[in-house]
C-alpha cells in the first residue's frame, strides 16, 4: 500500500505550488466597462505580429534589417520601442499578453500551455469587427465566441498543416500566405470596410519564428526571411492607406516574443525577453517623454526609445478604438503614447482604472462573504470605505473637468488595485504552504518508519500492528473538525480546501507504525547524506558544481581487490573527462556536425570493445539506420528537402528498437544489457547535435566499472548489521547519475528550449505534440540506461529493491521540500520558471525511477529467488 500512498501523494504534492503560489488570475462574470462616450481617433487598428522577432535583430546596425520601415519611421515617426514580456516567452503566452492584457494563466500547464482552462477576455470581444489571418494554433487560441456571434463580428482565415512546415528553405511563404490573402481580402472590399469602426486587422506572421528555429537568428537564411517580411508589412501599409483614405487607421508592429542565438525561446533571457515594437498612425504620439534611449536613423535624425510592458499594449489599442480594456487585462494604459485631447486621455484612464477596480472589487466581495471574514484582515489601503471614497474623487473630478486630477486618482487606484488584487488572490498563500510543510514532514517520517519497520523485520522477524492512540486520534479529529469548519464558514474553494485538511490524513498515516529513532543510520552517515543532499540542490543553480559531486563520489567507490590497475586507471580517466561537460555550454541549440559523426564511430566501435553480442537483425537495422541518419544530416546541411523515405526509416528504427529490447537472446544478464546499450545509444544518435552522444556513452561505459567495483566492495551481512547506509549509498548514487546525465549536456531548461535540428531525421513538418515527445525521449534515455546497469549488475539493488527506493523517496522529498520554498512569484521570469521546474522535477524523479526500474526488470532480469539474507558467500557474480 506504501506504493499507492506515495503515487497520490506526490500527485497531489505536484498541484499545491499552483495552489499556493499560483492562482488563476483570470475572474468570469465580470462586467465589461462601456465604450468611451468622446469620438475615437482611429476608426481601425492594425495588429501586426512577427512571430520570434527579437529587438536585436530588428534595431540592428539603425535597422540596417528593416530598409522599408526604416524609412517609414523617418518619414512617420511614431513611437518605437521594446516591449518586455514575460516567461514562457512562447507564442501563446505571448498573444494573451498582447491582445487580452493578461499574462500566462498557471491553470494552463493542465492543458500543456495550449489552451486556458477559463475564458478570458480579449480586445477582440470588444470590438465591432476582428480580421485575422495566420497559424491555426495562435488563431483558435482567440475564437472562442458562440457560432452566432463569431459570424457577424469574427472572421480567423488560417493556412492548413502542409504550409506550417518545419523544414522548408524559404520559411517566408508562410507570410507571405498571409499577406497574398489580406491583399485579397482589402481589393474584395474596398468599399464596405472603411464605413466600419471600431475594428481590428490582426496579421499572424509566423515565418520568422520557424526561420530562427531552423536556421538561427543571426544567419543569411534567417536575414532573408527578415528581409522578405519587412518588404511584405510596408506593402502592406501602403494597401491599407489606399484602401482607406481617411487618416483613421493606427498600426501596430512587435513580436510576441525573442529568441536565442540558439533558435530557441521559453526562457527569460534579455534576446527572449525584449522584442521591438513600432506604433503609428492615428492617436498615435510622434514623442511621448524624455528618454535615455535612442537610435540613430541618419547623421541628424534621432529617433528615442521607449519601454513597454508586453501587457500594456491591450489597453492602449483599446484606447486607440475608444474601446474599453479587456475585462481580464491587468496592463496599465501608457498615455503618453496617445496623440488625444486631455479629456480622452482622461476618459480612457479613468475606464482602466474602473476596469481593474471591478476585479479588486469581485475579489474583496468573495472574501466579505465568507462569516468569518471580520476576524480575517484585509488590505488596509483599499478597504470599502476608500473604494467609495475613490469613486467619489473620480466623478467629482470628472464633473469639475479637472481631467488632470482625474487622471492622477485613476493611475493612484490603478496601483492599488494591482496590489489588492494580488494580496486577495494570494490571501491564503501562507496557511496553504505551512499546511503542505507539515504534510510533507509527515510524510517523511512515514517513511522513515517503514525503513525502521523494514530493518526490525530483517533483524528480528517480528510482527508490529499498525495502531492510533486513542489521544492521537482525539486530536487529528478536532484538527479535522476546526478545519473543516472554517473552510465551510468561509466557503474557501474545494482545493484551497484540500490542502488545508491534506495533512489530517498525512499525520494519521505517520503515526500509525512506531518509530524507535528519527535517525536510522549514525549521526556520522546521517550529516553526511543531508550535506551531499544540499549539495544536490545548489547544483540546480550551479551545474558545475555537479562536478565536483561526480568527482567527490567516484573517490568514495574503492577500488576492489578484483578490480585490474588498468581498468581503475580507464575509470578514473573517464571521470576527469566527464567532469568537464557540466563546465562546458549547454549543448541545446549548439551544432558541431564533426562531433555528430564522431559520435556514430564511437556507438559502432563500442561493441566490439566490449565483446557485445548482437543479432543479426540488431546489425542490419542500426546500420540502415545510422546511414539514413548521416543521409538526413547531409539533407540538412545543404538546405535540402528530406525525401519521406529517411522519415519512414527513421520511425521504423525506433519501432525496432522498443520492440527489439523486449527480446531477450542471450543467457547472459550482461550481454543482454550491452545489447539494450548499444540499440537505445544507436537510437539517442539520431537525437544528437553535437557532443551528447560522446558524453552518454563514457557515462555509462564508467558507470558500469563503478557497479563493478560496488558488487566487489559491498559486504553485507543480515545476520549482524542491517546495510540501511548501503542503501541510502546506492539510491544518492542513481539520483547523482539522473541529474548528472540532465547537467551533463543541458540544463533543467532544455524541455522548452531545445534545438529544433534533434528533430531533423524524424519531422519536416512542425508538429508541437510528436516534437515533445522526441524531446522527452532524448532526456529519458540516458536515464532509462543509468537505472537496467544498476538494478541488472548491482545484486544487492535486485535484494533491496524496497529500501532503497524508500531511500531514493527520502532524498527527492527533502529536496522538494527546499524547492517548495524556493518557488517564486515575484521577480525575474526566469527565476519563476526555474523555481517550479525544479519542485515538479523532484516529485516526478522517483516516479519515473520506479517506472524505469521495473521495465529494467522486466527486460533483463530473469525472475529469481532471493533470500533475505545476503552475505559475502552468496553475491552473484555476473559474467
Amino acid at each position: 500500500m506504501w506504493v499507492i500512498y506515495a503515487v497520490v501523494f506526490h500527485i497531489l504534492l505536484l498541484g499545491s505550488i499552483f495552489v499556493i503560489y499560483f492562482r488563476s488570475p483570470v475572474i468570469q462574470g465580470l462586467k465589461p466597462q462601456p465604450n468611451l462616450p468622446l469620438e475615437a481617433p482611429a476608426r481601425r487598428l492594425v495588429l501586426i505580429v512577427a512571430d520570434g522577432l527579437r529587438a536585436q535583430s530588428f534595431f540592428y546596425k539603425n535597422l540596417s534589417n528593416v530598409p522599408n520601415l526604416r524609412q517609414l519611421i523617418k518619414r512617420q515617426q511614431g513611437l518605437l520601442g521594446i516591449s518586455h514580456t514575460r516567461v514562457p516567452t512562447e507564442s501563446r503566452p505571448g498573444h494573451i499578453a498582447l491582445i487580452a492584457g493578461l499574462y500566462e494563466d498557471p491553470s494552463a500547464v493542465t492543458r500543456g500551455w495550449k489552451e486556458n482552462p477559463i475564458e478570458f477576455d480579449t480586445i477582440f470581444q470588444r470590438a465591432r469587427r476582428t480580421y485575422a489571418w495566420g497559424s491555426h494554433d495562435i488563431l483558435r487560441i482567440f475564437n472562442k465566441w458562440s457560432q452566432a456571434d463569431a459570424a457577424d463580428r469574427l472572421v480567423f482565415e488560417a493556412y492548413n498543416n502542409e504550409l506550417d512546415f518545419w523544414g522548408n528553405v524559404k520559411t517566408y511563404e508562410l507570410d507571405k500566405w498571409v499577406f497574398s490573402r489580406v491583399t485579397e481580402f482589402l481589393k474584395r472590399k474596398p468599399k464596405i470596410l472603411p464605413k466600419l469602426d471600431k475594428v481590428y486587422f490582426f496579421l499572424h506572421l509566423l515565418g520568422l519564428d520557424t526561420a530562427g528555429h531552423i536556421h538561427k537568428p543571426q544567419t543569411d537564411l534567417f536575414l532573408e526571411n527578415l528581409f522578405a517580411t519587412e518588404a511584405g508589412i510596408y506593402k502592406i501599409y501602403q494597401l491599407f492607406e489606399e484602401v482607406f483614405k481617411d487618416q483613421k487607421t493606427a498600426y501596430v508592429l512587435t513580436s510576441d516574443h525573442g529568441m536565442t542565438n540558439s533558435g530557441s525561446h521559453g526562457a527569460g533571457q534579455p534576446y527572449e525577453t525584449e522584442t521591438p515594437f513600432y506604433i503609428w498612425g492615428a492617436g498615435i504620439n510622434s514623442r511621448s517623454y524624455n528618454t535615455a534611449k535612442y537610435i540613430e536613423l541618419d547623421a541628424n535624425i534621432r529617433m528615442p526609445l521607449y519601454d513597454i510592458e508586453q501587457a500594456q499594449m491591450a489597453p492602449l489599442m483599446s484606447a486607440v478604438l475608444g474601446l474599453p480594456p479587456p475585462v481580464n487585462n491587468f496592463g496599465i494604459l501608457p498615455r503618453y503614447f496617445l496623440n488625444a485631447s486631455e479629456e480622452y486621455i482622461a476618459r480612457a484612464v479613468e475606464c482602466n482604472a474602473y476596469q481593474l477596480l471591478e476585479q479588486y472589487v469581485y475579489l474583496l466581495k468573495k472574501h466579505k462573504n465568507g462569516i468569518l471574514s471580520f476576524l480575517l484582515p484585509e488590505y488596509s489601503a483599499l478597504t470599502w470605505t476608500n473604494v467609495n471614497g475613490m469613486k467619489s474623487y473620480l466623478e467629482q473630478a470628472q464633473f469639475a473637468e479637472d481631467f488632470k486630477t482625474v487622471t492622477n486618482i485613476s493611475y493612484a487606484l490603478m496601483e492599488m488595485t494591482l496590489k489588492g488584487i494580488e494580496y486577495y488572490q494570494n490571501y491564503y498563500s501562507m496557511p496553504l504552504l505551512f499546511a503542505t510543510t507539515i504534510s510533507m514532514l509527515s510524510w517523511l517520517r512515514y517513511l522513515l518508519s517503514l525503513l525502521d519497520l523494514e530493518e526490525r523485520n530483517c533483524l528480528e522477524k517480528v510482527e508490529f500492528k499498525s495502531v492510533l492512540k486513542k489521544r492521537e486520534h482525539k486530536l487529528l479529529l478536532i484538527l479535522l473538525l476546526g478545519i473543516s469548519g472554517f473552510c465551510i464558514l468561509q466557503k474557501l474553494s474545494w482545493e484551497v480546501s484540500l490542502y488545508l485538511l491534506l495533512p489530517i490524513p498525512v499525520m494519521a498515516l505517520a503515526l500509525t507504525n512506531k518509530i524507535q529513532t528519527l535517525l536510522p543510520l549514525t549521526f556520522g552517515h546521517t550529516l553526511v547524506l543531508l550535506l551531499c543532499i544540499e549539495f544536490l540542490v545548489l547544483s540546480f543553480f550551479s551545474r558545475q558544481l555537479i562536478s565536483v559531486g561526480f568527482v567527490l563520489h567516484a573517490l568514495l567507490v574503492r577500488k576492489s581487490d578484483n578490480t585490474k590497475d588498468w581498468k581503475y586507471c580507464i575509470k578514473t580517466i573517464m571521470i576527469l573527462i566527464l567532469a568537464i561537460f557540466p563546465l562546458l555550454p549547454p549543448s541545446v541549440g549548439y551544432t558541431n556536425n564533426r562531433l555528430f559523426f564522431l559520435g556514430f564511430l564511437f556507438t559502432i566501435s563500442r561493441p566490439m570493445l566490449v565483446e557485445c553480442k548482437l543479432t543479426l537483425s540488431d546489425k542490419l537495422a542500426t546500420a540502415i539506420s545510422l546511414l539514413n541518419a548521416m543521409y538526413c544530416v547531409h539533407k540538412h546541411i545543404n538546405k535540402e528537402e528530406l525525401p519521406d523515405i529517411c522519415q519512414f526509416l527513421s520511425w521504423s528504427y525506433f519501432s525496432y528498437v522498443f520492440i527489439a529490447i523486449c527480446y531477450r537472446p542471450f543467457c547472459s544478464r550482461r550481454q543482454n544489457l550491452e545489447r539494450v546499450i548499444f540499440l537505445m545509444t544507436s537510437l539517442y544518435s539520431m537525437l544528437c547535435t553535437s557532443y551528447e552522444l560522446h558524453f552518454i556513452l563514457l557515462l555509462i561505459t564508467e558507470l558500469i566499472l563503478t557497479v563493478d567495483s560496488m558488487q566487489s566492495s559491498l559486504t553485507t551481512d543480515c545476520a549482524n548489521k542491517f546495510q540501511l547506509s548501503e542503501c541510502f549509498r546506492v539510491s544518492f548514487s542513481i539520483i547523482l547519475y539522473t541529474f548528472f546525465s540532465f547537467f551533463g549536456t543541458g540544463n533543467m531548461a532544455s524541455v522548452s528550449s531545445f534545438d529544433p535540428n534533434i528533430m531533423r531525421c524524424f519531422l519536416t513538418t512542425f508538429s508541437p505534440f510528436v516534437i515533445m515527445f522526441l524531446v522527452i525521449l532524448k532526456l529519458s534515455i540516458p536515464v532509462f540506461l543509468i537505472v537496467c546497469i544498476i538494478f541488472t549488475l548491482l545484486s544487492f539493488s535486485i535484494e533491496y529493491e524496497k529500501h532503497i527506493f524508500i531511500c531514493l523517496l527520502l532524498i527527492c522529498d527533502i529536496m522538494a521540500l527546499h524547492f517548495l520554498y524556493m518557488v517564486r512569484n515575484h521577480g525575474s521570469w526566469l527565476e519563476i520558471g526555474t523555481s517550479i521546474s525544479h519542485f515538479v522535477i523532484m516529485q516526478v524523479t522517483t516516479l519515473i525511477l520506479v517506472i524505469f526500474t521495473h521495465a529494467s526488470k522486466l527486460l533483463l532480469v530473469k525472475p529469481k529467488n532471493f533470500t533475505s539474507r545476503l552475505t559475502v558467500q552468496n553475491i552473484i557474480k555476473i559474467s
